[in-house]
């Protein structure tokens, strides 16, 4: 990769982003299409988003991915939203269109991109564990496709029972709010066809971790879909896998999400077989 006084930057901002494997698919991404870009980490400091967003535009930057926990705050500093981050109340891409900073959310399309490359698209109940930003955004597409029952958990009654309204009034979908609890995911998970985790609790480097104790009530024909990558197989997938059901991480989301991004900030398609290549070699050398 050649760094000149033409090359235009782009990144993510967020924190953590150390685990985040977006710069080196990105950056490998850019380079095999012969663009003259470069895609690079920002941490951002809890007090200081509000400076790191207006300095997108301070320092010229194409954009940038949003990741956590920014994705709904970051809103009040951008000058307009898509859409989708309209409608989901948070953002994962910020574009810098001559001056003015307009956030995008390209979390649940690459998400559903995901499962359609798997061929799972018959989906009538699916049990969402988090009601965050990533969480919001997946709900929006999983109504908008016409999934009939979401039911969210979270260690925040209130946030969850929000998530829910939005989804009723997104679509005719049914959905249930409540606090996370054991007894009551396992109750709920007798009748999911797609389960996926939305939080952190397992990332890098906390690996031992898991949002549940057990899926011993799970359908055999469930999905369970961790939307956390690094690592390649958390805690929770592992005790999905102990079961024999089908499970997906959250590398094909990234793929999608990132040809997205490019899309939207470059112009170009990206190559998605690449992409997961990258992502996966990365993975081998660990």
């Amino acid at each position: 990769m050649l760094i000149n006084n033409e090359t235009k930057i782009m990144g993510i901002i967020g924190n953590p982003v150390d685990h985040s494997l977006s710069p080196l698919m990105h950056n490998r991404t850019l380079d095999r299409l012969g663009l003259n870009y470069v895609y690079l980490p920002f941490l951002v400091v809890p007090g200081r988003l509000g400076e790191a967003v207006l300095g997108l535009r301070a320092l010229n930057m194409v954009g940038a991915n949003v990741t956590t926990p920014y994705k709904g705050a970051v809103i009040e500093y951008l000058d307009g939203l898509s859409a989708e981050a309209r409608a989901c109340g948070a953002v994962n891409l910020i574009k810098n269109e001559n001056g003015k900073l307009v956030g995008y959310n390209t979390d649940g399309k690459g998400f559903m991109a995901s499962l359609e490359e798997e061929e799972i698209i018959h989906i009538n109940n699916a049990l969402i564990i988090g009601a965050g930003g990533a969480a919001r955004s997946l709900v929006y597409e999983l109504a908008i496709s016409g999934v009939s029952q979401i039911n969210i958990l979270d260690m925040e009654r209130d946030k969850a029972s929000e998530l829910a309204r939005f989804v009723s009034k997104v679509h005719r979908s049914s959905a249930t709010g409540a606090l996370m609890s054991d007894d009551l995911f396992s109750n709920l998970s007798q009748n999911a066809d797609l389960i996926v985790n939305c939080t952190p609790v397992g990332m890098l480097p906390h690996v031992d971790r898991s949002p549940v104790v057990s899926l011993h009530k799970a359908q055999h024909t469930a999905v369970v879909y961790d939307l956390i990558y690094n690592p390649f197989t958390t805690a929770f997938l592992s005790m999905a896998r102990a079961r024999r059901l089908k499970t997906m991480n959250g590398l094909s989301m990234l793929v999608h999400q990132g040809a997205l991004t490019l899309r939207i900030l470059t112009g170009a398609e990206a190559p998605i077989g690449f992409m997961k290549e990258v992502v996966l070699n990365s993975f081998k050398k660990q």
